[in-house]
Order: C-alpha cells, then sequence, then structure tokens
C-alpha cells in the first residue's frame, strides 16, 4: 500500500495492479453512495407515508369531551368550534376553534384545547358574567368585566351596574365593545379616548368587586377628572381623579363598612376627592337608576332616619383603619 501511495504522489506510472486498486476503489465509493443515497430514500418514502396515513388515516377526533359549567349546553359548544368527529387531530386550529366559541357564545370568556393521541379533544369553557350595561333605548347593552358585549336585553340584574357618561360606537355582541373618544367642547380636541375610556371602566369595576363588595348600581365617567360611583342606589361616591382609583376605592370600603354599621340604611353623599378624607352630606341625590327593592323599616327606624336628616351636612376627617 506504501508503494501504491508513493506512486500515486510521485505521478509515476502506474503498475497494472496499481490500476486495478484504483478502479476498486472507486467501485466501492460508488457502492457505497448508492447504499446511503437508498437508504435515504427509504427513509423519506415511510416519513411521506407515515405523514400521509396520519393525516387521512391515523390521529382521528373519536371524542369531544367539554368540561363547562356554563349556561351553554355540549352541544351548543361543539357546534360553535366548528369541530367535527373524525377531523384530523393535528390539523385541527385550536386557538381558532376556541376564538369561534368566545364569539359564538358571549357568555363564554376562555376557551382551552387539550388534544390526545387517543383520539380524545377535551374542550375546557370558563363563564363570565354581566358586570356592566349601557342604557339603549328601552333596553340595556350588557357587558362582562373585561367589556365583552354579552347580550341586549329589557332587564338586567342588581348586581349588574349601569354606566353612564359616556357612549359607544361599535357593540357587536360576541366582541369587545368600541366606546366613543369623550372630546372637548370644541368638537375636535380628544380628552380621553375609547380605548382608555374602556381601561377606566374595567378598573373602576374591579375595585369596586375588590373594595366594595360589587354592589355598584351606577358608574359616571362624564368628568374624567371626577368619576363616580352609587353605592346599593344609595350612596353616591365622589371619587375623584381615576389615577388614584384603587387607594381611593380601599379607602370607601372602609367608610361604607363604618356607614353601614351604624345605620344599613344610610342615604347621602360621601367625597373621596381629597385624598384620606371622607365628607359626607346625608339625604337625597339624583340618580338615573331607580332602586329596584325598597328595604323593610320599622317606625324606630324611620325615626331615627328623620332625626339624622334634620342635620343639613357632616364633615368628618376619617382614617382608613
Amino acid at each position: 500500500m506504501n508503494g501504491t501511495r508513493n506512486s500515486f504522489q510521485s505521478g509515476q506510472p502506474m503498475s497494472r495492479d496499481e490500476r486495478r486498486h484504483v478502479v476498486s476503489l472507486q467501485k466501492h465509493k460508488q457502492r457505497r453512495r448508492r447504499k446511503a443515497l437508498t437508504l435515504f430514500l427509504l427513509v423519506l418514502l415511510i416519513a411521506v407515508v407515515g405523514a400521509a396515513l396520519s393525516l387521512t388515516v391515523f390521529f382521528k377526533i373519536t371524542k369531544i369531551n367539554i368540561v363547562s359549567s356554563t349556561v351553554y349546553g355540549d352541544e351548543q359548544i361543539i357546534k360553535a368550534s366548528g369541530i367535527k368527529l373524525n377531523e384530523n387531530m393535528f390539523l385541527t386550529d385550536s386557538d381558532k376553534a376556541a376564538k369561534k366559541i368566545e364569539t359564538a357564545l358571549p357568555y363564554i370568556s376562555d376557551v382551552s384545547v387539550k388534544k390526545s393521541i387517543t383520539g380524545k379533544l377535551t374542550l375546557t369553557v370558563t363563564e363570565t358574567k354581566a358586570a356592566m350595561a349601557f342604557v339603549e333605548g328601552e333596553n340595556y347593552l350588557v357587558i362582562s368585566p373585561v367589556g365583552k358585549v354579552l347580550e341586549r336585553s329589557k332587564i338586567i340584574s342588581e348586581h349588574v351596574c349601569v354606566v353612564e357618561g359616556v357612549s359607544y360606537s361599535k357593540a357587536e355582541e360576541g366582541k369587545t365593545i368600541v366606546l366613543s373618544d369623550m372630546m372637548a367642547s370644541d368638537g375636535e380636541t380628544v380628552l380621553r379616548s375609547g380605548e382608555k375610556l374602556l381601561e377606566d371602566l374595567v378598573t373602576a369595576y374591579r375595585g369596586s368587586e375588590d373594595y366594595l363588595g360589587g354592589k355598584i348600581s351606577e358608574i359616571d365617567v362624564s368628568d374624567i377628572n371626577n368619576l363616580e360611583m352609587v353605592y346599593e342606589y344609595r350612596i353616591l361616591l365622589k371619587c375623584g381623579e381615576i389615577s388614584k382609583l384603587d387607594g381611593t376605592l380601599k379607602f370607601a370600603g372602609a367608610i361604607i363598612d363604618r356607614l353601614n354599621g351604624e345605620n344599613p340604611y344610610y342615604r347621602g353623599t360621601v367625597d373621596l376627592r381629597i385624598e384620606n378624607k371622607a365628607y359626607y352630606n346625608e339625604g337625597d341625590f339624583e340618580t338615573t337608576q331607580e332602586e329596584t327593592t325598597e328595604p323593610a323599616t320599622d317606625e324606630k327606624d324611620e325615626n331615627k332616619e328623620s332625626d339624622k336628616n334634620k342635620e343639613e351636612e357632616k364633615t368628618t376627617k376619617a382614617s382608613g383603619d
């Protein structure tokens, strides 16, 4: 072998044995290439056939399981998803199916899709609730805590608060409401965009849930620097700036707990626009919403309420503890 290698390198004429050896090496290389190519083509063929079978024969959806505690039935949810039995599991677009359900069935807020190679598809759906409403003629436009349009209804639950001071430009069931921009008196200057107003509403509602037990009957955002809320149809809360709303509502919760402890039927205005201070003005106030039920009172309570109403105004500095 060393002699053959030296002959190749020196450029000397090869002997017959050397030429035979070179030809043998070349044929051996060619055979190896052919084997490698054959093996590659075989693997590629198996992969293609496997993929074709996976998309046509294997991994079909044989069962759709619904995990739900919503107002909708299983068949409604399956129909809204657009998913059908015997479809290929891997070709099913989970995100698209979830979006279809959330749009077609507004009271569903979230959908998760889990696939199994056994052929079972599990849809877990989460229900949302009616939170706020806009007056729409003789009806109400009901939206979720995050602004999704749920339905149009002639009546609303006492737990749904009515929104005042803002209008909407688009409201399609199953989609997020589009609020109109708040304009200045010149009709051209935008004081607050509709998108930002929706964020304000969501913030206000969540705050009322966290600190006021979700007992807000009205939210008024007509003045962006002085957001107002009505608690249980009987207490007007002047909350001030939206940027400080979280702290304001936390303080308001402590104030209302104190008022309810003294008189569970207290009616009046609580001004919270100065940080950590509450100014009370007992008596009626203007509101667009009427209380649906009147609390029962006995004669003793009525006399007590009458005595309290003799005070025209009471200003109190209070702490949140």
